[in-house]
């Protein structure tokens, strides 16, 4: 039997932390290997009543990878994992941290706050997910799947020196775009480059299935509104201070471009705040619009899988719609834009200023179905090739690194 340690952001509820464990796992059991998972976040948690999954806590995670005689594969699962820091994970745990995290750059001009959370947690790692076998010699192997990493500079690989030897030394190492995967050449390092893990989900939750795990008022409503409404997601700190301009386009989207409007946040973890943004921006539209509030990642997936059009900031937004091949227009966020800028369609590889919304809808909505499912089966197909990659990793013999 091969034990495997997935860790992840899977204790705060944001739709694509929710995702990652639920697809590794599925796909991972497609090979009929003897695997026994187990799931890890910061702290334990349990959201299965909102479709994730339990998790244990970071402290019983070191305890499992420090044991040599029952060695364990580790899977850091995906996101925008590469540099995150002990703050900006805890500040969606903790309202009072979230304040201060908000003041981070000031902060940070006097104190270590990545090192003094990492000490409140009792983290062992200068990063939360820069793991080594020499400080945890019950790892056998290390496995970094398809992350994000946009937002890396110089800056941050001279600040966290220790960033590039231990990326050097993972076992198995993808991102999942083309501006992660400049940044990490340019630090010297190489890496895979396949897509996000979660555009598995069509393949496991056909439409049919996820219809039985929705709730009852986003089952009628689809039933009667399918194809006809665009999915509507912002975050709140992105989209701060342009509610009017995005507000004013939606309601071309409803007037002009004859589609129904359906709100509904992805985010609703702290530091996200989605559901905040739309019902601040709900005061600001003219069009009528419904308002969904996310009970279940269920819900979030069937409701963007039988839409006209996904808009929104939210990366794994798009990657739902990508993966059920529906329309999607992201919104000026980075991790969203590199996403789309190497794997999305012709004419929408980019997340646009929210005063492009509109025009973009239009794009997207044009684009031929074929298209769609070009797109989608060409990153189906990639993300196996990953999976192999990664099965063979677990199941060949560990090669001692450091």
């Amino acid at each position: 039997m091969q034990d495997i340690l997935i860790i992840g952001a899977f204790d705060r509820y944001n739709y694509g932390d929710l995702l990652f464990p639920i697809i590794l796992e599925k796909q991972l059991q497609t090979y009929g290997l003897d695997f026994r998972f187990q799931f890890f976040g910061l702290v334990k948690s349990d959201l299965r009543p909102e479709g994730g999954i339990p998790t244990q806590g970071l402290q019983d995670f070191y305890r499992q990878c420090s044991d040599p005689d029952h060695p364990v594969h580790v899977i850091i699962a995906g996101g925008e994992a590469l540099g995150v820091t002990w703050n900006s994970l805890y500040a969606a745990l903790s309202p009072v941290f979230q304040k201060i995290n908000y003041r981070h750059k000031r902060i940070n001009k006097i104190l270590d706050l990545n090192g003094l959370t990492r000490k409140f947690l009792g983290g062992k790692t200068r990063l939360p997910f820069l793991l080594g076998k020499k400080r945890f010699p019950g790892i056998r192997s290390i496995i970094l799947n398809s992350l994000g990493g946009s937002g890396l500079s110089d800056a941050t690989f001279l600040k966290y020196r220790e960033l590039i030897p231990k990326l050097q030394h993972a076992d198995y190492f993808a991102v999942r775009d083309e501006v992660t995967l400049r940044n990490v050449l340019n630090a010297g390092l190489e890496a895979h480059l396949f897509p996000d893990s979660a555009i598995l989900m069509a393949e496991f939750f056909p439409l049919g299935t996820l219809k039985d795990k929705v709730s009852a008022d986003v089952r009628a409503y689809v039933e009667t509104h399918r194809g006809a409404y665009a999915f509507v997601q912002i975050n709140k700190k992105t989209t701060r201070g342009h509610e009017k301009t995005i507000a004013a386009e939606l309601d071309r989207v409803h007037e002009e471009g004859h589609t129904e409007l359906c709100f509904c946040p992805i985010g609703k973890a702290l530091d996200h705040d989605d559901h905040e943004a739309l019902h601040h921006l709900g005061k600001l539209v003219k069009s009528p619009f419904t308002y969904f509030d996310a009970d279940t990642i269920w819900d979030i997936m069937y409701l963007i899988a039988n839409s006209k059009c996904y808009i929104g900031t939210s990366l794994h937004g798009a990657i739902t719609a990508m993966s059920y091949a529906v329309p999607h227009v992201g919104l000026k966020v980075e991790k969203l834009s590199a996403y789309l800028g190497t794997w999305g369609v012709e004419g929408n590889r980019d997340a646009v200023e929210f005063s492009g919304l509109f025009d973009r809808f239009m794009t997207a909505t044009g684009v031929a179905k074929e298209e769609l499912e070009e797109s989608r089966d060409r990153q189906f197909a990639e993300i196996r090739k990953a999976f192999d990659l990664m099965v063979a990793t677990i199941t060949s013999k560990p090669e001692v690194k450091e």
